[in-house]
């Protein structure tokens, strides 16, 4: 019998793009997700997979019957829409994940990842940061990602696996879409304008990796030997770019299939944000290298494009905290009115 894997946030961005990995590994999988972006993303592998709308917050343990592992990337999923609502960041990115980790431990879930984020380590970095580097958080999105780290380490023993993967900024083409992440959005404007607008002079340095790679480090920390990842945090990171050089390695790649642009950059206003991380530890330790460069996943968006990628670009459903601000207010509207049957 396959083992169970439960994915939160199996509709998401990166979720959508674990699912048929996990699938493919032979897993039988479990999604669990609020379904704020629907469930169109998991159409193609619908019939093989579980689906669960809920919320870790208030599951019930029932979810974890038969449950080997969880693979947790449900969260609110960024700096602006975790600011947007600092007090669902909290409920949610650290209040949750703790209420449903404890649940897997108590239910006798053997390994839980967890999706966080370089940005537990702050801005302006003089050099790249490993994990024992001095953390400080600059957001409510930040904070609440190492507050849970924090929690699930301590939880770690013999039949309780935490592994926590600070990830760099994801980018890429999946069936969960989005724009509002600084590689798809360099393409989306490149393929719709022919421009490669460039803002805040590009200096800043952002460590970047690949949906696929993502998706593919969270199931290698799975099969891991227990001994090399139980309790551990690892970046995980394909490499560190300036702003300026990403996008003229985007506009590069974009030339070469047929994707012509101009860029222009903006020296107005400083970035707040630059940090470089070092991916060593995972490739020591799990023995996992992410594979797939910027200009791959720039060609592949490209390609897609061109091909008729069905993609609405002015859409809020791509950009997360549009879309969010458009929950909210048809959430209070409904609490006004009542619903429209």
């Amino acid at each position: 019998m396959p083992r169970k894997v439960l994915v939160t946030g199996g509709c998401g961005y990166i979720g959508s793009v674990l699912v048929p990995i996990l699938i493919h590994r032979g897993y039988e999988v479990v999604v669990l997700d609020k379904l704020y972006f629907g469930t169109a993303s998991l159409d193609a592998v619908s019939e093989k997979v579980h689906l669960v709308p809920g919320d870790v917050r208030t599951i019930d343990d029932s979810v974890l019957d038969g449950v080997w592992a969880v693979i947790h990337l449900g969260s609110l999923s960024n700096d602006p829409t975790a600011e947007f609502h600092p007090e669902a960041s909290e409920s949610i990115n650290f209040q949750g994940t703790v209420r449903f980790a404890e649940m897997c431990k108590r239910r006798g879930v053997e390994r839980f990842t967890f999706a966080s984020t370089c940005a537990v380590y702050g801005f302006w970095l003089d050099s790249e940061a490993t994990e024992t580097h001095a953390t400080s958080p600059q957001s409510a999105y930040a904070r609440s990602k190492l507050d849970a780290e924090n929690a699930l380490r301590m939880m770690a023993c013999d039949g309780f696996c935490p592994i926590v993967l600070r990830q760099a900024t994801v980018f890429g083409l999946s069936p969960r879409m989005r724009w509002d992440i600084v590689l798809n959005a360099f393409v989306m404007h490149a393929f719709r304008t022919g421009k490669l607008d460039v803002w805040f002079g590009g200096e800043a340095w952002r460590p970047l990796v690949h949906v696929r790679d993502v998706a593919e480090a969270h199931v290698a920390c799975l099969e891991a030997p227990q001994e090399r990842v139980a309790g551990h945090v690892f970046n995980l990171v394909y490499d560190n770019y300036v702003i300026l050089d990403l996008a003229r390695r985007v506009s590069d790649a974009l030339a070469s299939v047929d994707i012509n642009t101009t860029m222009s950059v903006n020296n107005d206003q400083e970035d707040s944000r630059s940090y470089r991380v070092s991916g060593s530890l995972l490739k020591e330790m799990v023995g996992f290298v992410p594979s797939v460069s910027p200009e791959d996943g720039a060609r592949e968006i490209g390609r897609a494009l061109k091909n008729g990628h069905k993609a609405n670009f002015d859409h809020p459903i791509y950009y997360n905290l549009p879309w969010m601000n458009l929950l909210v207010s048809v959430e209070e509207q409904i609490k006004k009115t009542g619903p429209v049957l």
